[in-house]
């Protein structure tokens, strides 16, 4: 039987098969089927009930995790479930990617400034995030091709291109603060719009959101509009 509304009443001895032992069983079983709901849910979110906020706002307590200005509670549960695999990334790039990504603007690339200019002598604590607009290298055959090329350089729009740049730097400031490590400075965030990747462009033109082409970059904030202290100068937190 799929539910124990259906499974219960055949349960019953002879005596209790008529209609009213019948819907009694059913009910009963209809009583075992909610509260197994609840248990899958409490597993499967961890305690964190969609549209709950007083659930989320206990379970964002008890990971450390605080709701961000103007953030909905569908993203703030996805960060919330998310918590235990972003925890334990917590410092590095692919931890920073993973929480940027579950707040619901697309995966970023998150790199050194010595990734992209490995000749300089840039700070080496200082890292780039780039919300690329491009898929993920190799999730298509290599040499297939569409209009503009490559499968591998396809288009991908992602949801930051359609955020201002006031939302994305008033919630990833805080959020990036949290998971980069404590050495770590943020240069810029950049929304490349599907900019040029590697192979695709002469080098030095607009690759992965470095050179000219259309882009937005949240950086520092301009001399004397932040409480000093509150970041690094020339850093976007």
């Amino acid at each position: 039987m799929s539910t124990y509304r259906d499974w219960q009443p055949s349960l019953h001895p002879t005596s209790l098969r008529g209609p009213y032992g019948t819907a009694f069983g059913a009910a009963l079983g209809t009583e075992k089927d909610r509260l197994l709901g609840l248990a899958k849910e409490a597993v499967t979110v961890r305690g964190l009930p969609a549209d709950d906020l007083s659930a989320l706002t206990a379970g964002g307590a008890d990971r450390a995790i605080p709701r961000l200005a103007g953030e909905g509670l569908t993203s703030y549960r996805d960060r919330l479930r998310g918590a235990w695999e972003s925890w334990s990334w917590a410092g590095t790039p692919y931890g920073t990617a993973l929480a940027v990504g579950l707040l619901g603007y697309g995966t970023p690339v998150v790199r050194s400034l010595r990734y992209w200019h490995p000749a300089t002598t840039r700070p080496w604590a200082m890292i780039r995030v780039v919300f690329t607009g491009r898929l993920t290298w190799g999730c298509f055959t290599w040499g297939t091709t569409t209009s503009d090329g490559p499968r591998w350089g396809s288009r991908f729009k992602q949801p930051a291109e359609d955020a201002t740049a006031a939302t994305l730097r008033a919630q990833l400031r805080p959020l990036l603060r949290q998971w980069i490590s404590a050495r770590d400075r943020v240069e810029s965030v950049r929304i490349a719009y599907g900019s040029r990747m590697w192979g695709r462009e002469v080098w030095g033109r607009f690759v992965w959101g470095g050179g000219t082409g259309p882009s937005t970059v949240l950086s520092s904030p301009p001399w004397g509009t932040s409480v000093f202290g509150a970041f690094t100068w020339g850093a976007f937190c």
